[in-house]
């Protein structure tokens, strides 16, 4: 975490919001990811994540916050807010990591179409909205952001027909 948050990469990753959001977002991910639970986490992670539910939630929840600009903004604006952000996708990344192996298929591609939906949803609102949504990114940029969403979007959709891919073809 301290190398994402440090203030030459820090104000380089926030600087656009394409970069706010489609680099410093997974690479928090990413770094939670590779975080190493506790023993004691890792087994109450296990107790009360039945099939990935948990898990699956809390990121759906996560993300949809994050894709709101208003959040993005006070992200920026308030060092709060700014802790919440980090420890947020880095909780995802640790639940993503830790509950993988509780995903079955069609958990995992319900939330992964969950997922390819907001960031359609979100990329085709900044792509089609000429207003600066954000009171620190500007228009340009809100466009950008919103090809990278659409793209991770898709991205994310194939991959839940990836996840499902053994049961259509067993029927």
């Amino acid at each position: 975490m301290l190398a994402v948050t440090a203030t030459p990469l820090k104000s380089i990753l926030e600087g656009h919001m394409s970069l706010h959001m489609l680099v410093q977002f997974p690479a928090l991910v990413a770094a939670g990811w590779m975080a190493v639970p506790s023993p004691c986490a890792g087994r109450l992670l296990s107790a009360v994540d039945a099939h990935g539910l948990l898990c699956g939630t809390v990121t759906s929840c996560v993300l949809a916050v994050w894709m709101i600009p208003a959040a993005l903004d006070l992200s920026l604006l308030n060092p709060v807010v700014a802790a919440i952000k980090y420890a947020s996708w880095m909780t995802v990344g640790g639940m993503l990591s830790s509950s993988r192996i509780r995903f079955e298929p069609v958990i995992a591609a319900f939330f992964l179409f969950n997922a390819a939906w907001m960031m359609l949803t979100a990329g085709v609102i900044y792509g089609d909205n000429m207003l600066q949504l954000c009171v620190n990114y500007l228009v340009d940029d809100q466009v950008m952001t919103s090809r990278g969403l659409i793209a991770l979007g898709l991205a994310l959709i194939a991959l839940a027909a990836f996840n499902l891919r053994d049961l259509v073809a067993s029927d």
